[in-house]
This record gives C-alpha cells, sequence and structure tokens, in this order.
C-alpha cells in the first residue's frame, strides 16, 4: 500500500465464515488466507440475529452472571434470559481459540455484540432493559471488565445498541423514564461510558459504535456529544442498509464530515466477498467490478480509518470478489482495467472470455432494483413459481427510527399498500435489463466452462449453477409484474369494448404466460391458466391475477407473491 494512504485504510476488518456458511473452520490456515489478502482485523463472531452456528450475539452468551448481577434491583424479569451453560462454554472456549491463533498471527481482535440485551422488540414494544433504569449502564460496565477479564486478547468492541437483540426505549413510547428524552441524549452517555471504561481497560483498544437502526438525524445528533478519546463509529455504506451497488449517500458524508471535525474514527461496513444478505443463500457469484467501484467510492470519503466487512468471508474458496478486495488493499489507485487483468491470470487461456464475463455479471447486479423494497434481498430464497395473484411489491417495515426515516429515501417500497402500475412497470423494465446481462453471462460462462483451469473449474460450475438459480427468480419477478400489467390492460379493453387492442394483449399474455411457465419448469399453476385464456378470457381475468390479501403464500422473500 502506497504511504500516503496508509492511515487511511489503517482497519482492514475480516470475518471468517457467514450466515449463509458458518462453518468455515477457524484454524491458522483460514487466517492466514485473510492475513495474505490484506485484512489486519479480525471480527471474531458472525454476530448475525440468526445466530448461525450458535454464534454469540450479545455478551450474555459468552458471560455467566450471579443472580445478584443478573437481577440488578430485584426486578422479577432476567438481565438475560435462561442459557443452557454447556452452550455458553462451547462458546467461550471457541472465542479462547479464536483469540489464541489470531494473536499468533499478529491480527488485531474485535469483538462484537448486541447491547442493551433487548430481544424481539421489532413491533415497538418497551424494551425490559432501559437506558435510564439506573441498572443498565451499571451492568454493562460490569460486564465489559469481566469479559476483559475472561477474554485477554481481544483489542477491540463493536457495539450495536438497536437491532440484533439490542433495543432502545423510544422518547415517544411508554416507557416511564425515556419518555419525551430525545434518543441522543440517552444512548451517547451509555456509549461514551462504555469507551471510557475500555479505555481504562485497554488504552491501545478501541470501542467502535455502530448506531444502525437510528434515523441519520439522530445519528448527525449523536457525533456532537460522541467522546473522540474514547469512541470510533463503524456504519454502514448507506443509512438504509449495505447494498452492494449503492455505497455512500449523503448521510455517510455527512457522517464522515462531522466524526472528521472532532477527529473521531471510522470504520465503513461493506459486502467484500462474494456471500452477501443481498444475494443469500448464493456465495459464489462474482462481479468484481461493482466490489473495486464501491470500494473506491468509500475510500474516497474524508477522514475514515478502515474499511469492515459487513456479512463474512469464505476464504478457502475461490473468490473473485474477496481477490479484488485484495487488490484494492494492496493498491488503492489501482485502475479497474489493471485489476481485472490481474484477477484473469488465473484462467490462463480464458482470460479475454473471463473478464467479458464478469462486466456481464456485474451490469447484471448493478441494473436490478436492490433499491425497490427490503425483501428484494436474499434473492435466492425466492420461489421462482411465484403466485397467480396480482404481484405486489412487499415491502419491509420495523418500528424503529430508521425505518421510519431515512430508509423510506433508499426502498421504493416500506409498506405493503397497492402501488401504481408505473411502478411495478419500473420493477419489471429493470428485472428484465438486469436478466438480460445475466443470461449473456450464463451463456458466455457455458461456452468457456471447458477452458477454465482445472484448478478454478469446480467453484466456476458452481458459480454458474448460481447464476442459473438468479436468473429464473429474476425472471420471475419480471413475468409476474407484466402478466399483472397485461391483465389490468385487458379488463380496461374489455370494459371500454376495445375488441382489436384486446386481441393484441391476450396475445402478449399468451406468450409471457409460455415463457414464464418454461422458467417455472413445471406444468403448474400456468398450464390451467393457459387453458382457461384460450377458453375464456373474461373468466381468466376474474380467476387470474385479481388483488387479494397478502398471505406471504411464496415466503417473505417472494417479493410479488401474496
Amino acid at each position: 500500500m502506497q504511504s500516503g494512504q496508509i492511515n487511511k485504510l489503517k482497519y482492514r476488518v475480516g470475518i471468517l465464515g457467514c450466515p449463509s456458511m458458518p462453518d468455515v473452520k477457524w484454524n491458522k490456515e483460514n487466517l492466514s488466507r485473510l492475513k495474505d489478502m490484506g485484512f489486519n482485523t479480525v471480527q471474531l463472531n458472525i454476530a448475525w440475529l440468526c445466530r448461525p452456528a450458535d454464534e454469540p450475539l450479545n455478551l450474555e452468551d459468552v458471560i455467566v452472571l450471579t443472580d445478584e448481577k443478573r437481577l440488578g434491583n430485584k426486578q422479577t424479569t432476567p438481565f438475560y434470559p435462561d442459557q443452557d451453560l454447556k452452550r455458553i462454554e462451547q462458546r467461550r472456549s471457541n472465542l479462547r481459540h479464536r483469540i489464541q491463533i489470531s494473536k499468533e498471527l499478529g491480527l488485531r481482535t474485535l469483538f462484537h455484540f448486541g447491547a442493551p440485551f433487548n430481544p424481539h422488540c421489532y413491533d415497538g414494544s418497551t424494551p425490559t432493559n432501559c437506558l435510564l433504569d439506573g441498572r443498565t449502564m451499571q451492568t454493562y460496565v460490569y460486564l465489559l471488565k469481566k469479559f476483559a477479564q475472561e477474554f485477554p486478547g481481544v483489542d477491540d468492541v463493536l457495539i450495536y445498541t438497536y437491532d440484533q437483540d439490542a433495543w432502545l426505549c423510544s422518547e415517544f413510547g411508554d416507557c416511564v423514564n425515556c419518555a419525551g428524552i430525545p434518543l441522543h441524549k440517552r444512548v451517547v452517555p451509555f456509549i461514551n461510558t462504555l469507551g471510557k471504561t475500555c479505555n481504562e481497560i485497554n488504552p491501545n483498544g478501541q470501542l467502535w459504535w455502530e448506531p444502525w437502526e437510528l434515523s441519520s438525524g439522530q445519528i448527525l445528533k449523536s457525533i456532537e456529544t460522541l467522546d473522540e478519546k474514547s469512541v470510533g463509529l463503524s456504519v454502514h455504506s448507506n443509512i438504509a442498509e449495505v447494498q452492494a451497488t449503492m455505497p455512500v449517500d449523503r448521510w455517510l458524508k455527512n457522517v464522515c464530515t462531522l466524526a472528521g471535525q472532532k477527529n473521531i474514527p471510522i470504520i465503513v461496513e461493506h459486502w467484500l466477498g462474494a456471500a452477501s444478505e443481498e444475494l443469500e443463500p448464493y456465495v459464489h457469484l462474482s462481479h468484481p467490478q461493482v466490489v473495486l467501484r464501491a470500494l473506491r467510492t468509500i475510500f474516497s470519503l474524508h477522514n475514515i480509518c478502515g474499511i469492515k466487512e459487513y456479512y463474512g468471508l469464505i476464504p478457502n474458496k475461490i473468490d473473485t470478489n474477496l481477490r479484488a478486495t485484495s487488490l484494492f488493499f494492496a493498491d488503492p489507485c489501482i485502475s479497474e482495467k489493471d485489476a481485472l487483468a490481474e484477477l484473469s491470470k488465473s484462467y490462463a487461456a480464458a482470460s479475454t472470455e473471463i473478464i467479458e464475463f464478469w462486466r456481464l455479471c456485474s451490469e447484471g447486479m448493478e441494473l436490478f432494483p436492490w433499491d425497490v423494497s427490503w425483501f428484494i434481498r436474499e434473492i435466492g430464497k425466492s420461489d421462482p413459481v411465484h403466485s397467480m395473484s396480482a404481484a405486489m411489491i412487499r415491502g419491509q417495515q420495523a418500528h424503529t427510527p430508521s425505518w421510519e426515516s431515512g430508509r423510506r429515501s433508499i426502498f421504493m417500497k416500506c409498506d405493503d399498500n397497492e402501488v401504481d402500475p408505473w411502478a411495478l412497470e419500473d420493477v419489471q423494465l429493470r428485472c428484465e435489463l438486469s436478466a438480460q446481462r445475466i443470461e449473456a453471462a450464463l451463456k458466455l460462462g457455458q461456452n468457456i466452462a471447458k477452458s477454465v483451469p482445472l484448478n478454478t473449474a469446480a467453484t466456476f460450475n458452481e458459480e454458474l449453477k448460481e447464476l442459473r438459480g438468479l436468473l429464473k427468480r429474476i425472471r420471475a419477478y419480471a413475468f409476474h409484474l407484466r402478466e399483472t400489467n397485461l391483465a389490468n390492460c385487458m379488463r380496461k379493453a374489455l370494459e371500454d369494448d376495445r375488441i382489436e387492442s384486446l386481441q393484441f394483449i391476450v396475445q402478449e399474455m399468451f406468450e409471457i404466460l409460455k415463457v414464464d411457465q418454461t422458467n417455472q419448469g413445471q406444468e403448474e399453476p400456468i398450464g390451467s391458466a393457459i387453458k382457461l385464456l384460450k377458453e375464456n378470457v373474461q373468466a381468466f381475468l376474474e380467476e387470474y391475477f385479481q388483488i387479494e390479501t397478502d398471505k406471504r403464500s411464496k415466503g417473505i422473500f417472494s417479493l410479488t407473491s401474496r
């Protein structure tokens, strides 16, 4: 790395394993791979809400408290839930092992947890452990000290204060302590106190605060009173989510400006490998241009001191995205052309074609409408056999400051209300544009599959398999959305007695249904719809693509199906 840029990437934080594949072995071989790629810090736990592989998510998952400390002022509600002591001991053993091998390799260590512990508050219910209840802050000072005693060798801690089984009271809620008191006036003293505690324990360590789920205004206001001597910020690459194709919004620039004025260190979280929440459960898809463009954009920010993986990494498999990150770490000024040339060398005779393959995959990612709804994430979980009711665009909503404010400027849909046909068409057309690139990439990939070197063949074939799955799901969205709009056009044509228009629209409906049926790879349910359309258009319209109650019949990640 060039000398003038070393401080800007002082922290290069990796995570071993990810929610889609949590069983990546914690051994010197895999950690050495991360180190060789340029990572100098490792997060010691995956720390994801679903608790993959029983990974610790809160301090209470690795620390056993006495009843006196657990119950605080003798409230009947435990400070943390009853846990299987055998599971706690296993997590503790795993953590000590991870610390030991990380230190042997000279890696900085970071433990990620949520605080204060308050699970299942998505519905807006009042948290049990309140920042102003007279015991929570004191308990977490105790917990941090106990954690440091029991797990020496942890350099830094990363704290979520919202989400991740860690929720805060609302000033507009029914908490008797917090009603009317703005959140930034409650959470900052808590974080500052924990930061000073960490600083006393380890002057060379760092407490990172992830102000996730707070509104843009709450975060920016909090920065004004953060203790710059003991607290750093770890922030997502935009206010709404980590999104591969949309890093660095106005909010993140403002965070860097305000924090920079106080010399508060900032690390930015992004996807650095093939695995991500957006593509879950796929872990082989490559789009290095997307990664390089995002990293360059993040690096252009003033006042940052590091970049952190957000989801998790799988260094023991071939990962073009992760290799691109490694090239960037080595030289943040590397051009896209030079990076791709370097990445393609291992593909020997297929090197020219693989660059074109990556270009098409990257364009497919960039054209896909990731901003439509949170539920378009985890696309690999969607069901390509969509419902036969009218398509919708399902919107995610949880009662948090972020969801009630800034996320609405990033995601088109944050509710389940019906949308205008133009909105349906917008998503349809962008899906079609994305699908065209993915299809072209698949055709090219199939042509060069026999030319790739033997040591990359298995991984490349897995990627082609995942691309086929991705293409099928993107097409399913496009077909369902177009079918819904066509059905409404047919109803209007019948109502207005426009027979010629009706015939034209019916013909397109036939064609769309047939390719949709092929995409689904099964006869039904579309076979019955085609049969009825041939027999009686009116009966078809009464039966299919009608607005119904959202029953989530195909699962929450099937964006358009009710």
